[in-house]
């Protein structure tokens, strides 16, 4: 009788001291839960069943070496979990957007905003624009001023998106801009589905997202280019007309 209501008493004790600890700050808790560990284990020792907590520190381990190799899968089964819960829209992204003159080539990867071209023709043709050093790409862009405006403008466009600075020193951008109207030439469906990076069976829908993402990279406004920016916006008016 005397250990049942010793036993009562001892988890109304229990009940009324966990009530008070929860309301106490973390580092009154900590304290708490560490003196309590020392008395239990000191209780253990004195009575010789210390052993206990060895043979539950051995039957533990196994469980947690489980349990830390399926953590290692995690981050594999997070895509899965995504990839069932938000599948990807059905927008054909995976094409470059790009962009041609009769020099050059220029690619945009709509995730990034990056840049890469390729020379078609005439001074370093066959080369990539990324090879050539900074004084090259001047020349070039001189070249283009008197041969091809629009040459120019896409060159300049990437040497702005690429960092390049120097080359603003030795050359000068006035008469860019006063070419731009020139520039203003009707567009294939053909060069806007290329700009757009769509293949030519895309919807209206993926045209406007197309279009939104590339916009919100190259944009004057976010550090893009404003012939790049105005071609992205040429290319959807005239997809949607």
């Amino acid at each position: 009788m005397i250990r049942e209501v010793g036993l009562i008493v001892l988890i109304i004790g229990l009940w009324f001291g966990i009530r008070w600890l929860v309301r106490q700050p973390r580092q009154v808790q900590w304290k708490w839960l560490a003196g309590l560990a020392v008395v239990v284990l000191l209780g253990l020792a004195v009575t010789g069943r210390l052993h206990w907590i060895f043979a539950l520190v051995a039957a533990v381990v196994p469980f947690i070496r489980r349990m830390l190799g399926l953590i290692s899968y995690l981050p594999m089964l997070k895509g899965l979990l995504h990839r069932f819960r938000d599948p990807p829209p059905d927008f054909s992204f995976n094409r470059q957007s790009s962009v041609e003159t009769q020099y050059l080539t220029v690619e945009m990867d709509p995730a990034s905003g990056q840049l890469i071209g390729e020379i078609k023709q005439g001074l370093y043709q066959g080369r990539k624009l990324q090879e050539l050093s900074e004084q090259e790409l001047t020349a070039l862009l001189k070249e283009y001023a008197r041969k091809d405006p629009p040459s120019e403008q896409l060159l300049a466009a990437y040497l702005e998106r690429s960092g390049h600075t120097g080359w603003r020193r030795h050359y000068s951008q006035g008469d860019t801009g006063r070419r731009r109207s020139k520039d203003r030439v009707s567009m294939s469906r053909q060069e806007a589905y290329a700009i757009l990076g769509l293949a030519e069976d895309a919807s209206e829908d993926e045209v406007i997202e197309a279009h939104r993402r590339l916009i919100q990279k190259l944009h004057p406004d976010r550090g893009g280019n404003d012939y790049l920016s105005a071609k992205i916006n040429q290319a959807k008016a005239r997809l949607l007309g």
